[in-house]
């Protein structure tokens, strides 16, 4: 696995451009910025403005650098080595939308209030995006839903991650549809409850079902 420093072109334009918001709405923010917002919009938390900006920009950067170096630690790096771009994939994402919901939360911060609607659906999108990449993701110990049954066995890994990739897509798009047409903000997160809960389950049944017909899974037995 090698940085390929082109690769690296988008997080470094996303930065800079969160640096300059930063430096932009810093002498029109208050000393004393909403942090946090409830369901309804209000808030509901406040920090100082200086702590807020380095909040927002360390966790940025942080992430950053977590998503992108971890697989060189990863147990199984071997695997993700052929497929390394799927995971640069999985954290631009993760990037982009850390970006956008920076910019929303410098705009409600100035403004006192808070947009429900674009963060679900920016959040939806994002769900949509990560549920397409997560079938091409190889098996590993960071990235994709890493069950015990999925990381004893690469056919459980595939198939679980191929459902569970459906499903948070599925699941992506209905968070876009119920934030066009203003439903309760619970339903789409029980909604993803339900359907991790259940991709949890899954993984277990296949890989039962795979012992069972003395497939290999990669456990070893007493």
């Amino acid at each position: 696995m090698k940085l390929n420093w082109k690769r690296e072109i988008l997080p470094a334009c996303l930065l800079v451009a969160v640096l300059i918001a930063g430096v932009y709405y810093y002498p029109i923010l208050p000393k004393v910025v909403p942090s946090r917002f409830g369901m309804n919009g209000k808030p509901n938390g406040w920090m100082s403005k200086p702590f807020f900006l380095l909040i927002n920009i360390g966790q940025f950067v942080f992430i950053y650098l977590l998503l992108t170096f971890l697989p060189f630690i990863d147990p199984l790096r071997k695997k993700v080595a052929p497929r390394y771009n799927v995971v640069l994939l999985f954290r631009d994402a993760i990037l982009l939308l850390i970006s956008a919901m920076f910019f929303i939360s410098l705009v409600s911060a100035h403004e006192g209030m808070l947009s429900v609607d674009l963060p679900q659906v920016l959040v939806g999108l994002v769900m949509a995006v990560l549920g397409n990449f997560m079938p091409k993701m190889p098996q590993n110990w960071f990235f994709g839903i890493r069950t015990p049954w999925a990381l004893s066995s690469e056919t459980v890994w595939k198939k679980t991650n191929l459902l569970g990739g459906w499903l948070l897509t599925l699941s992506g798009i209905f968070w876009v549809v119920c934030a066009a047409l203003k439903l309760n903000i619970w339903l789409p997160i029980v909604l993803l409850i339900v359907v991790f809960v259940w991709t949890y389950i899954y993984s277990y049944l296949i890989y039962e079902k795979l012992e069972r017909v003395g497939q290999p899974t990669g456990a070893k037995k007493d």
